[in-house]
């Protein structure tokens, strides 16, 4: 895929971006919010570190939604944008619900490849959503346990009340639904066979 090479410094000016709130913290004496912001940093590198090591290359958006979603994440807390911003939060969720929905397409693409399932298109939508909510539910599942034994994150309470709860889980399901639709259409338009091809093509572990 070195035609991608170009869309991958989106994804870099991210990374970057996430450096700069690292700093930020820091010279504002947050360490704690730093070292949060540090390990989503070294979060986001996972994808090229496994790109690397297997000579799987994933498409360009998913490295930079991945890197977008940590650095909305980060900055909320560093920035204070998740209580200055009404919205932000959701934002957040938004752009979570879709990089877990596309992990999730990822995620079956290659166990149909693998056991050899030979699983269709409207299958393969249906389990995107129903993978980002199943993700949505644990996040939810985090945060009451963050309210309850912590008395919050460090922008405040995660779950302030039912309505947050829900809207959020709102905002990861229209996501992945849109999400669904489009590697149903992506599918359909150029087959499972070439999408995979295109990401193991240099890699040891899928050579026919």
């Amino acid at each position: 895929m070195a035609n991608q090479s170009r869309w991958m410094y989106l994804a870099y000016f991210i990374q970057l971006c996430l450096v700069f709130n690292i700093l930020f913290a820091l010279t504002h004496g947050e360490f704690s919010a730093a070292g949060v912001g540090v390990f989503a940093f070294i979060l986001g590198m996972v994808p090229y570190y496994f790109s690397r090591k297997t000579k799987i290359a994933f498409p360009w958006f998913v490295y930079f939604l991945i890197s977008l979603a940590l650095l909305i994440h980060i900055s909320g807390y560093i920035q204070g944008r998740y209580i200055t911003i009404p919205n932000w939060d959701t934002i957040a969720h938004t752009v979570s619900g879709s990089i877990v929905a596309l992990l999730g397409f990822i995620g079956i693409m290659f166990l149909d490849k693998i056991k050899r399932y030979n699983l269709d298109a409207p299958f393969i939508a249906f389990f995107i959503v129903l993978f980002a909510l199943a993700m949505e539910y644990l996040w939810e599942i985090y945060e009451f346990l963050v309210d309850t034994f912590f008395g919050g994150s460090l922008a405040g309470k995660m779950q302030p009340d039912n309505t947050d709860t829900m809207m959020d889980m709102i905002f990861v399901f229209i996501p992945a639904v849109i999400v669904a639709l489009c590697c149903w259409y992506y599918i359909k338009k150029r087959g499972k066979e070439t999408i995979m091809q295109e990401m193991v093509q240099d890699s040891p572990y899928f050579k026919e």
